[in-house]
């Protein structure tokens, strides 16, 4: 099955013409149809949708295989998708609101922030751990990526999930030295969004709809995962095609998002250069902030800024995501101003990864 949605809106790619942006994107297109399918096929995986966006524009959707396989439900714009980690991308641009707005500061230890938990005194400085270096992930806070609960039964609050209590994985610790080295922590984007609900005085998924999804018409986006958003995901596979159950999360920062492709999509519009961080009249962060975001952080080799993967050799921005039953992969081509979503609804990341080569490959050679 193959859904296809062209949003024929301004060009395609940066400093075309109209002629020329009808026939990027079916070129783009013919090839995607061409493999997509035969990758899907090669790793017997369910469905993927995919969207472009270009400077301030979402340009195309398309979609291939099924939100699920035994019904034959086709995978729609609207279709919802766990992301995993992208949400650790998306929560950040919300933490980074917080700085706009003076209320808080980049460099102040982070715990002079929270009012309902503190990162425990360890051998190193706690003093140092500020949202700075948690955003890059070298603040030295513990625990890695969340595995999530298969029952809502088991969620409870942020705050039993920092302590322990309730999270699988252990409290949050500082475990080496702040500024010393990049250590991926899911750890610390609870933090961030402790530090959000405590700033803010709101909810973390009111907070994040209020200053994230609504700024960008993210109209199908959610923390808060209802029966109603149940009912309008895809179904997650595990890469034997065997259905899996959908995994919920105390840590929703880290890990909890649903959102769709063309959702997504508009979230990368906020990091293109023409974008400059409006959309539709709306200011998400000036544009010196966004700058900031962007740029390598410290004792990360180059690698990582402040939430994003920088990939040099493709002149990119990015993140990937990774829940038992969801790939997720979002990347801005900056130098193109051009991006692209990719959100698969198995455990398959190879789909993705082959996916993603595709569509580079295509766009560089039209650009060439």
């Amino acid at each position: 099955m193959i859904r296809t949605i062209l949003i024929i809106s301004g060009a395609f790619f940066a400093n075309v013409s109209i002629g020329k942006e009808i026939k990027d994107i079916y070129e783009l297109t013919k090839r995607l149809d061409d493999g997509v399918p035969q990758i899907l096929e090669k790793h017997k995986a369910p469905g993927v949708a995919l969207a472009f966006v270009s400077g301030s524009r979402v340009v195309g959707f398309r979609s291939y295989g099924f939100a699920d396989v035994a019904a034959k439900t086709e995978i729609t714009q609207r279709t919802l998708f766990n992301v995993g980690s992208i949400s650790k991308l998306v929560t950040a641009w919300g933490a980074m609101q917080l700085v706009a707005q003076g209320k808080v500061d980049l460099d102040t230890p982070i715990n002079q922030y929270l009012k309902r938990w503190q990162i425990p005194q360890s051998d190193f400085d706690v003093k140092k751990v500020t949202l700075r270096n948690i955003l890059s992930h070298t603040s030295g806070l513990s625990l890695g990526p969340y595995t999530g609960w298969e029952s809502r039964d088991k969620l409870s609050s942020i705050v039993d999930s920092l302590n322990g209590n309730n999270n699988g994985a252990g409290p949050v610790e500082l475990i080496h030295a702040p500024n010393t080295k990049w250590s991926y922590s899911g750890g610390g984007y609870s933090v961030v969004q402790l530090l959000i609900e405590d700033v803010s005085g709101m909810t973390f998924e009111a907070y994040m709809q209020k200053n994230v999804f609504e700024p960008l018409n993210m109209k199908d986006s959610t923390f808060n995962i209802t029966e109603i958003v149940m009912s309008k995901s895809a179904t997650p596979y595990d890469d034997t095609g065997k259905v899996t159950g959908m995994v919920y999360f105390n840590e929703q920062a880290a890990a909890g998002l649903q959102t769709t492709a063309v959702d997504l999509a508009r979230f990368n519009m906020a990091v293109l250069r023409n974008s400059d961080g409006h959309y539709n009249g709306s200011i998400l962060l000036p544009k010196k902030l966004i700058d900031l975001m962007i740029k390598p952080a410290p004792n990360t080799n180059g690698r990582w800024s402040m939430s994003y993967v920088v990939d040099t050799e493709n002149n990119s921005l990015g993140f990937a995501g990774f829940n038992r039953g969801w790939v997720s992969l979002s990347r801005s081509v900056t130098d193109l101003n051009f991006g692209y979503v990719i959100l698969n609804n198995s455990s398959i990341g190879a789909v993705n990864n082959e996916i993603d080569s595709l569509i580079l490959s295509t766009v560089k050679q039209e650009h060439n």
